[in-house]
């Protein structure tokens, strides 16, 4: 095998072992805010909760950034399959609204959180707006990158197969 072969089979070896660990990262990211966002009330009179939210937001911010990007990849090989002319397919729908809500859900999260990076928890005070959306995104954000993860994990794991286009899975990530 050449040195450009092996070079090539090492990147997409490397892909395909990413794959698991960033899916269970986004998986975990999406359970970790659901549960906190559940229970984060039930502590308010033991300790400052927006503490750990604030730690969380960082977490959120990468989980929401490796999902964008994951699902801009899926849009954009989905796209270059379809024909222009071509019928709307479940896939090309699925891939287009996964990009749509996580761009939507990552503009509202980076409203809010530069806001509060901004302003600090003053930012909350009496402002009704900020914790609607808080709540908008604190919802979405798990569904989204939740199902980000499961679709990476999956991918993962048919990675060593040939998809049923007899396209190999190591070339579309």
């Amino acid at each position: 095998m050449s040195r450009r072969g092996i070079r090539i089979a090492l990147k997409r070896g490397i892909r395909i072992a990413s794959k698991k660990p960033l899916g269970a990262y986004r998986i975990g990211v999406a359970v970790v805010v659901a549960v906190w966002f559940i229970i984060n009330t039930f502590f308010v009179d033991l300790f400052d909760v927006l503490n750990v939210w604030y730690v969380l937001d960082a977490v959120m911010f990468s989980g929401l950034a490796l999902a964008l990007n994951f699902n801009f990849l899926r849009k954009r090989r989905e796209d270059g399959r379809r024909e222009a002319s071509g019928p709307v397919t479940c896939r090309y729908l699925e891939v287009n609204a996964a990009f749509y809500l996580m761009a939507a859900v990552m503009i509202l999260f980076l409203h809010n959180w530069f806001s509060l990076l901004a302003n600090g928890a003053d930012s909350l005070d009496g402002n009704h707006q900020a914790w609607v959306i808080w709540a908008a995104v604190d919802t979405a954000l798990p569904l989204v990158v939740g199902v980000t993860g499961c679709a990476l994990w999956r991918e993962a794991g048919s990675s060593t197969t040939l998809s049923s286009s007899g396209e190999s899975p190591l070339t579309t990530w």
